[in-house]
């Protein structure tokens, strides 16, 4: 019997290495296919634990289902084949991962921070519409605030999606997300229309009730009440909206 059960233990040991080196395996695969030349290019993109992300890519660690869920939706393949519980590879387009888009931050106006994200912990997903732009990048931003209450109430949750992975120009009416960053690295985002004036002067207009929110912004004039600012950009567009009080049920 003891012989018996020593084998027994060292099949499932070289079992569950053998799985743990075939999800591993996969992980890779849908790293590269992804466009991430590297573990480590991967997990800073996505702002993961870079070490845990290299252990689990190396089969040093194993991956957890929510992990292996989290990888699944950024380099978009099915969760059961990372977790080598499948043969399908790439992810359905009705599956709801598909529409699922983690809320990662707040527009604010006025408000500056070293960073745009929130951390982790805050983080949270909501179910959306499917995009009109399904190879963009897509995230959720909460609207904190009076900067554009006309159209987006304070608590809104926007669905955005990224310009820089699409081939089109903002147009008049356009709602975008803009981010300033200022000289000291300070960043603020906020949310407004766009429009494209005479003589190719572009400006973002807040739609707002408050007077201290409705002087409209030159793109590449410096705020005057900030006069370090750098920079100003329109880094998404709005594709969809929640209001607050169904918001909340979305988490």
């Amino acid at each position: 019997m003891y012989y018996v059960r020593q084998y027994l233990l060292y099949y499932l040991d070289s079992y569950q290495h053998v799985m743990s080196d075939s999800k591993a395996a996969r992980l890779k695969q849908a790293r590269e296919e992804a466009g991430y030349e590297t573990a480590s290019s991967a997990a800073d993109a996505f702002g993961w634990n870079k070490s845990a992300y290299i252990h689990h890519e190396n089969g040093t660690r194993s991956v957890t289902i929510d992990a292996a869920k989290k990888y699944a939706r950024a380099f978009r393949v099915n969760t059961g084949w990372l977790l080598d519980l499948d043969n399908v590879h790439i992810r359905g387009n009705k599956n709801d991962d598909d529409r699922l888009v983690k809320v990662t931050g707040s527009v604010a106006a006025g408000v500056w921070t070293e960073t745009s994200e929130w951390p982790e912990a805050e983080q949270f997903e909501i179910l959306v519409s499917p995009s009109p732009f399904p190879k963009a990048r897509r995230f959720g931003l909460r609207v904190d605030g009076f900067s554009m209450d006309q159209v987006f109430p304070d608590g809104t949750i926007l669905d955005c999606v990224s310009i820089f992975d699409i081939e089109m120009e903002p147009e008049n009416g356009d709602l975008v997300i803009v981010e300033r960053v200022r000289s000291d690295g300070m960043h603020e985002l906020t949310v407004k229309e766009f429009e494209r004036g005479d003589e190719g002067r572009t400006w973002l207009l807040p739609r707002s009730t408050k007077p201290e929110f409705q002087t409209p912004i030159e793109i590449g004039i410096p705020d005057i009440e900030h006069s370090g600012d750098d920079q100003i950009q329109v880094i998404a567009y709005v594709v969809g909206s929640y209001q607050p009080r169904i918001g909340r049920f979305m988490r």
